[in-house]
């Protein structure tokens, strides 16, 4: 069994199974439902959801972010686990978002055979946005680039509930009576890159200049986002304040995002060739390519492999672990392109 939180600005289906469908929520884009949810199976393929309860007409209010921030905080004092705050990618469900968090927390936690790394501890929370599209290569009708575009629309409108998330964290940690020593990290995938850009848009709006630096590791893993994100204050300018470091891997041969360059008018991917000035680049932001290490019988889509290929599972988990970036085992570092390179073996 593996313990999931979540917080969703998805419509709740039913309020006893805690079950979500793929539309905002009824009461506006940016309100959130938080609560648990319990995920076993040999697939990660059954749920038992609990629901945070939540009552704003209550004196005081009740409210489920405090619940569920709370026991989070009470698991990494008392058991010494880090947090990882996960957002999904393109054409995801809610219970499809459980199993991905699930699986993430199992290769990142656990001991297998050969696997010369101490065992990470880690509390795994979803951030899960209404995501419903399909990915079908070659659509002839477009009916693939309609549903694109739509998810598309539906993460960039599922910022401003990820920035509320992150400033009722921020809050909660500001009002601790003594700080916790574990640390929070972000890992996004996919088009959940999309949703953070337009978090911090939303993050610069309410707060101005005072962005706080909330996560110790950002892991922009196979990021459907332009290449020039980091250029741009309009997209992730600033987003190397709001955390310690922050890793960008990306696959040359990704075809998911080839698709999203070729096939739906994007931009060049920053998930495909990293970022386009990366001799520009922050002293916090470090571009890996992954290209070496990823086959298509471990990844045939060759876009989930933060999950699916053992050897880049291997290096987030030195990240998570805060290993020095040039002391990595299994990287070379290109200077005329300020990048690291996977190498296939860490000798």
């Amino acid at each position: 069994m593996t313990k999931i939180y979540f917080a969703t600005n998805r419509n709740l289906l039913n309020e006893e199974n805690g079950d979500f469908g793929s539309n905002f929520s009824d009461d506006g884009l940016a309100n959130l439902r938080f609560g648990q949810a319990e995920v076993t199976g040999e697939d990660f393929d059954q749920y038992q959801i609990q629901l945070a309860p939540e009552n704003l007409f209550a004196d005081p209010p009740v409210l489920g972010s405090q619940t569920i921030l709370q026991q989070v905080s009470q698991e990494m004092r008392e058991k010494g686990e880090d947090t990882l705050i996960f957002i999904h990618g393109y054409n995801t469900s809610f219970q499809q978002g459980l199993t991905a968090a699930a699986k993430l927390h199992q290769v990142l936690t656990s001991n297998a055979p050969g696997n010369f790394q101490p065992p990470l501890k880690l509390n795994i929370c979803l951030f899960s946005w209404p995501s419903d599209g399909s990915f079908l290569q070659g659509d002839p009708n477009g009916v693939n680039r309609i549903a694109y575009r739509n998810d598309r629309l539906d993460a960039a409108a599922s910022g401003p509930a990820f920035a509320r998330s992150f400033l009722k964290v921020a809050d909660f940690i500001k009002g601790l009576d003594t700080r916790c020593e574990k640390k929070l990290h972000l890992l996004a995938h996919s088009m959940g890159n999309y949703v953070l850009r337009f978090a911090l848009q939303e993050l610069k709006n309410q707060v101005g200049d005072r962005l706080p630096r909330l996560f110790d590791q950002i892991l922009m893993m196979a990021a459907d986002e332009d290449d020039d994100a980091f250029d741009l204050q309009e997209k992730l300018f600033e987003l190397p304040r709001i955390t310690r470091r922050t890793s960008i891997y990306f696959n040359r041969e990704d075809l998911a995002l080839w698709a999203s360059d070729r096939f739906k008018g994007n931009p060049p991917r920053l998930g495909t060739d990293g970022p386009i000035k990366p001799r520009q680049l922050p002293r916090n932001v470090y571009p890996i390519d992954c290209t070496r290490v990823i086959s298509r019988f471990t990844d045939p889509s060759e876009h989930s492999y933060y999950m699916n290929v053992p050897r880049v599972v291997t290096d987030m988990r030195f990240v998570l672990q805060d290993e020095i970036p040039d002391e990595i085992p299994g990287r070379k570092y290109i200077p005329e392109t300020n990048r690291y390179r996977l190498l296939e073996t860490l000798t």
